[in-house]
């Protein structure tokens, strides 16, 4: 479903996108392209197409000008943290390895080409959240909660829009940590689609006193494909230094 598309003349077509959905209609140079968008918390099973389909009559279409035959629907990582909210308090003793997949809400943007968007929407809308050091220095990330998954065969799992990132907090030091909280920073990941799921590259920590270090892992299966790049000019540094300062205050300014 995130291959370039050749829609027919006239014809809407429907991507549904785990009970949010977006259409698409071309007719000779002008495009109409609507979002019916929903909370990340109200997100449901089902995903697929593009199959014909009318949009909703209340649903608002946006009318863009542009030469093509082709579309790409192509989702891809907020430039926004991710705080993800744990199903409760996790422990993790001395010399172990905590490992969990998050599940990360994309946005999606329909191009002609690379870089001409044609109109762009977050399907699965999280809840804003204001973090930081205090209430005059942070920023605006996503709150996600309950991300905890069961890691799922690719080949066996359903399609779904959501993206899973794969990430490996560990412990070196002689004391346990506890984390209710977790932060992502997406824009350093590459997105792959591999069996019709979005997976991110996976981040591994380790925590040493009051060191931390972190790597990111590329995602090597030949069955995945490159959807997009993750920042690289400076974007680890930044990743580690944002990621650090939020672990250390991960429990002030929380939504």
């Amino acid at each position: 479903m995130w291959d370039i598309f050749k829609p027919k003349d006239s014809v809407w077509y429907c991507w549904q996108l785990n009970g949010a959905a977006a259409y698409l209609r071309r007719d000779r140079e002008m495009w109409q392209i609507a979002f019916k968008t929903i909370p990340f918390s109200e997100m449901t099973g089902g995903c697929g197409g593009p199959e014909a389909e009318n949009p909703p009559e209340a649903l608002p279409v946006i009318h863009v000008w542009g030469k093509g035959n082709e579309v790409f629907p192509h989702p891809y990582l907020s430039d926004r943290p991710c705080i993800l909210k744990f199903r409760g308090k996790i422990r993790i003793a001395p010399g172990e390895k905590a490992c969990f997949t998050a599940v990360l809400p994309p946005l999606l943007k329909f191009e002609l080409e690379k870089e001409m968007v044609l109109a762009e929407a977050m399907p699965l809308v999280p809840q804003q959240t204001f973090f930081g050091t205090d209430t005059m220095h942070g920023e605006f990330g996503y709150s996600l909660s309950d991300v905890l998954l069961a890691k799922q065969e690719e080949e066996t799992a359903a399609p779904s829009i959501l993206i899973h990132c794969d990430i490996h907090i560990k412990n070196n030091t002689k004391t346990i940590i506890e984390r209710d909280h977790f932060t992502v920073w997406p824009e350093s990941l590459n997105l792959y689609t591999c069996h019709d799921r979005l997976i991110a590259d996976t981040v591994e920590y380790e925590i040493s006193g009051t060191e931390y270090k972190l790597r990111i892992v590329r995602v090597k299966n030949s069955g995945c494909r490159l959807l997009s790049a993750g920042v690289k000019n400076g974007a680890g540094e930044i990743f580690v230094r944002q990621s650090v300062d939020i672990i250390r205050n991960i429990t002030k300014g929380i939504v």
